[in-house]
């Protein structure tokens, strides 16, 4: 096995100083300004299988939501299930799809001579096109199989050699749809990598950003259309969780890696956020609640938090676990990941639904920033990965854009909407503060705000800046306040373990083991043993 398969891995400035932070600004805020431009969907291009009903009704509704020409609706007859062959994806969707763009003007094509062009390739080079989105509806084939026989194709992933296989995701395929000849086997550099804007145009290639709208059920499809609008209006709202390894060294330490960059990209613009360095996930136990956004790695299903009956994602949240069959399947909702993690109401996720190599999968560094730039989630997917007629699929709106506003204009929002959910934004100014070394000020802010909004949420922030300030009894005071009104078995594991901690730390052992038997007795919830953790394992 290859280092970076994924396979059985778990595993004072001076003047120029100054200038050249003054530029950087300039151009970030260059970035920022263009990426928020609206999107023209005259070349947003839907696909839908006819022979599933729901991909057509879905494709409608989505349409109707993001104002896209009824014409750019493309229906094909299409196998139902989740693979198709390479045959069936040349005759049955490349082609058909092809004529479709060429008879409603979208592209201009010109033959090839049939003694040029090999078995797999298509009859036509492309010499002009409008096409920018392609969006792959519920029921739309997920995947291609590899045409070589299965054990070479096995073989190829435990040896590392990429250039032996040739199944593809369908998206990921449909992505080169207008690019010039190219050989099926391996993968592909994609060159709209580490791009800054969102060009479409590379030499002769014209790129297609190719992205599916679909889940475990049309249910979960429809919210996730319904969602990313809403979150687009509000910003993402809620907590961000980061699960890495704590790998120092090993092939493997670039999971890790981007992972912790993109904590800290999300932790710049005031989220909330918790990163874990414990090699194992976090179990089912841990109070895990109102999720904005979940990146970790690395177990084949689902496990931890996302199993419990009473977990959802935030609306428009982002969920994506690192792993070589991530996407297998988007229709089982409690296998691999991708899938359950839409079913538990994140809008957006991404995987690969073959061995992908870590190398050939998301940089998340990347995705991070280009989403925060304000990109759409179709661009900041395909800015991040390197690599196409490959494993990743990507999966949600692709012109969701959760940084389509800035902090001021989404609380605008909520102020005119009267929207409770107010109070992360408040949260994210008072992170903002902090990490400003405003911390005064950010106190201050806090207490204005919860004389206004009396929000738990904001009480429990306000505790923890009073632990970082010594002010214990302070803390305690709030953190009690939370324990007594709450509704939420989480909240009370999560603020209960937090204040725990702390007694035990000052000695008062018998104060801490009387409040975890008080919330054990109060809630009969799997979170209790996170707080019983905090006592069993504190000698």
């Amino acid at each position: 096995m290859m280092d970076f398969s994924l396979q059985h891995s778990r595993g004072r400035r001076g003047r120029g100083a100054i200038l050249r932070l003054l530029c950087l600004g300039v151009v970030c805020f260059s970035l920022q300004a263009h990426a928020a431009e609206d999107v023209d969907t005259r070349g947003v291009i839907v696909l839908a299988n006819r022979q599933v009903p729901e991909s057509v009704e879905l494709a409608r509704h989505y349409m109707e939501r993001r104002s896209i020409p009824a014409e750019n609706l493309c229906v094909l007859d299409l196998p139902k299930g989740e693979q198709m062959s390479r045959k069936q994806f040349n005759h049955e969707l490349r082609e058909p799809l092809l004529q479709f763009l060429r008879d409603g003007g979208w592209i201009e094509q010109a033959q090839r001579p049939e003694r040029d062009r090999e078995y797999h390739e298509t009859n036509w080079l492309t010499q002009r096109s409008e096409v920018t989105y392609l969006v792959s509806m519920y029921g739309v084939p997920l995947r291609i199989g590899d045409t070589r026989f299965r054990l070479v194709s096995r073989l190829a992933d435990h040896l590392g050699k990429p250039e032996y296989k040739n199944m593809a995701a369908v998206d990921s395929e449909l992505a080169l749809l207008l690019a010039p000849p190219y050989a099926i086997s391996g993968p592909k550099t994609n060159p709209m990598y580490r791009t800054l804007l969102s060009q479409r145009k590379f030499d002769d290639t014209y790129l297609i950003v190719a992205v599916r709208l679909d889940g475990p059920d049309a249910g979960a499809v429809k919210r996730m259309i319904d969602d990313a609008l809403e979150a687009e209006r509000y910003g993402l709202l809620g907590r961000m969780y980061f699960d890495a390894r704590g790998l120092t060294q090993s092939g493997y330490f670039i999971g890790d890696f981007w992972i912790r960059e993109a904590h800290e990209r999300f932790a710049r613009m005031g989220y909330e956020t918790v990163i874990d360095f414990d090699e194992s996930l976090w179990p089912e136990s841990y109070p895990m609640e109102e999720v904005a956004l979940y990146m970790g790695w690395y177990h084949e299903d689902v496990i931890g938090p996302f199993t419990r009956d009473d977990f959802q994602f935030r609306p428009g949240a982002i969920g994506y676990h690192i792993h070589s069959a991530s996407a297998v399947s988007l229709r089982k909702p409690d296998r691999y990941w991708a899938g359950p993690l839409l079913a538990r109401g994140a809008a957006v996720s991404m995987g690969a639904v073959s061995e992908p190599f870590l190398t050939y999968t998301p940089n998340l560094k990347i995705f991070a920033e280009r989403l925060i730039y304000g990109h759409t989630f179709g661009n900041a997917a395909y800015m991040s990965q390197p690599v196409l007629s490959w494993q990743m699929t990507f999966i949600g709106d692709p012109l969701y854009r959760p940084f389509r506003y800035p902090l001021h204009v989404q609380l605008k929002h909520l102020q005119e909407d009267a929207r409770e959910e107010i109070e992360w934004a408040y949260l994210r100014e008072v992170n903002t503060m902090v990490r400003q070394g405003r911390f005064n000020p950010a106190l201050q802010y806090l207490r204005q705000r919860i004389s206004e909004q009396d929000s738990l949420i904001l009480r429990e922030r306000l505790a923890d800046l009073y632990i970082l300030n010594d002010l214990i009894p302070a803390a305690g005071r709030e953190y009690g306040v939370i324990l007594d009104r709450t509704e939420s078995p989480v909240t009370a594991a999560r603020v209960g373990a937090k204040w725990a901690r702390i007694l035990l730390q000052l000695d008062a052992r018998d104060r801490a083991e009387r409040l975890v038997a008080s919330l054990v007795d109060r809630w009969d919830h799997p979170t209790m043993q996170h707080v019983k953790d905090v006592i069993e394992h504190v000698d």
